[in-house]
Order: C-alpha cells, then sequence, then structure tokens
C-alpha cells in the first residue's frame, strides 16, 4: 500500500511551482522514505545553473516557504527537512538527463 503522504505532497507542487515560478522553478520533486522514516525533501529544479545558483543562496526562505506551503495542503510542515534547488542544465550535463541519478 502507498503511503498517504506521497499524496500530500503531489497536491503540493502546484502551489510550490506557483510560489517559485518568477525564480525559474519548472519542477518539482521529492526525497523522502515512507514510511520507514517520516522526514521529506523538496527538490525545486530550474532550467539553468544561473537560476538554481540565484535561488540557493536564499536556503532559511526556501526552507520557511515550502513548511507554510506544506502545512497549507495538510503536510505536517516540520516534516520537511529541508529544500535542494537543482537545474536540468546541471542534471542533462552530470546525469545524463536522469532526475532519479540526480535525487540519489
Amino acid at each position: 500500500m502507498t503511503d498517504p503522504r506521497w499524496a500530500l505532497l503531489q497536491n503540493m507542487k502546484p502551489a510550490l511551482l506557483r510560489r517559485f515560478k518568477d525564480s525559474g522553478v519548472v519542477r518539482v520533486e521529492y526525497v523522502s522514505a515512507f514510511p520507514s522514516q517520516d522526514d521529506a525533501w523538496v527538490w525545486l529544479g530550474t532550467a539553468t545553473d544561473a537560476e538554481r545558483d540565484a535561488l540557493t543562496g536564499s536556503g532559511p526562505r526556501l526552507l520557511c516557504e515550502a513548511r507554510l506551503i506544506a502545512e497549507r495542503h495538510g503536510f505536517p510542515g516540520h516534516v520537511v527537512s529541508g529544500v535542494s534547488v537543482q537545474s536540468e542544465e546541471t542534471v542533462a550535463r552530470d546525469y545524463e538527463g536522469s532526475w532519479f541519478y540526480a535525487l540519489r
């Protein structure tokens, strides 16, 4: 059976995309090990390395905003352990275009 928290995370994606669209975010992914661990990590994907670098410098703000969005979608904000930012450019260059490998 699928852990119901995955559905909550999926429901958060549109809100995260809307919130960070102006910063170049075009993709949202998650890393978690439900049900073995309770936390989740949010990955924001930008198109370019420059957009990634600009957004990465605001780490504490990203985490705070991701937690607020989580709460609004029924996912406990304190369970969001962190936010990473990665670019499509880097994934294509360093991970042969595979987000699966980039997230590992």
